[in-house]
């Protein structure tokens, strides 16, 4: 029987998506293998992690059963290490609220100081904690006290003012009465919260209604000569749970001295 001459080896076949595998050969490493299942995706460990649970697997299923003959067989030990590394890899703490893949070309010192000023700058401008008190007239001139006066308690503060004068809400709040109340005349009482009112009284004219809120500042009035008044002013008055207190102290408490 004649010698039919060298036989041609068969044409290898490489897989489409991964030319550095050949089918039916195991030539690339672990590494390489779960190195397109990590691109841009450092941040996924669970993936990671899962990727090299499964890779421990079909090693310890191939070095079980053996390779066909002719065919190389990769260490056992070398692959579970590629695994080991890149899980590690992939894990490793990320500097920032947004982390860099190790495939990411290391930053420049001006870019890294750019890095560094973006994540110390905040987008919210810092404002004071606590919304100020703010006079009720554009000129205070005190006329009268809180204290005894013909035989009564006086239990506020009088201003000057002339008929027509803006009066403004001292500190933020609802509305809670503005109309005819007896001796008072154009009354206007806004509520601030934690048991503090404020009144505004003998005014011409009242500008805003029962259930308005107000800012501080806000022109609620004009300023009159309305109810038991002997003259154009307004009297202004400090209630706390309930009780007047003396205006000009408590306005100093919270940051507003008149006097």
């Amino acid at each position: 029987m004649s010698d039919p001459g060298p036989v041609a080896a068969p044409a290898i076949r490489r897989h489409a998506a991964r030319p550095h595998r050949t089918r039916g050969q195991h030539r690339a490493s672990w590494a390489a293998e779960l190195s397109p299942l990590l691109a841009g995706t450092q941040r996924r460990y669970t993936a990671v992690v899962g990727s090299a649970v499964a890779g421990a697997s079909i090693v310890a299923m191939a070095t079980g059963a053996g390779f066909s003959s002719g065919e190389e067989q990769p260490g056992t030990s070398r692959a579970v290490a590629d695994i080991a590394a890149l899980a590690a890899e992939a894990r490793a703490p990320q500097a920032g609220a947004e982390s860099v893949s190790s495939a990411d070309p290391p930053l420049g010192t001006a870019a890294a100081e750019e890095v560094a000023t973006a994540a110390r700058t905040s987008p919210v401008t810092g404002q004071d904690a606590q919304v100020k008190w703010t006079p009720m007239l554009d000129q205070i001139t005190i006329t009268s006290l809180f204290g005894q006066r013909w035989g009564r308690n006086h239990n506020g503060v009088d201003f000057d003012a002339e008929t027509g004068d803006p009066v403004y809400a001292a500190y933020p709040g609802t509305v809670t009465h503005a109309g005819w109340e007896t001796g008072f005349g154009n009354l206007v009482i806004i509520d601030h919260g934690d048991g503090v009112e404020t009144y505004y009284a003998h005014n011409s004219e009242i500008l805003v209604s029962e259930g308005d809120w107000v800012d501080a500042g806000s022109r609620i009035a004009n300023a009159g000569n309305t109810g038991r008044s002997f003259g154009s002013h307004v009297h202004f008055e400090v209630h706390v749970n309930g009780e007047p207190v003396e205006p000009l102290r408590y306005l100093s408490e919270v940051g507003l001295d008149l006097r």
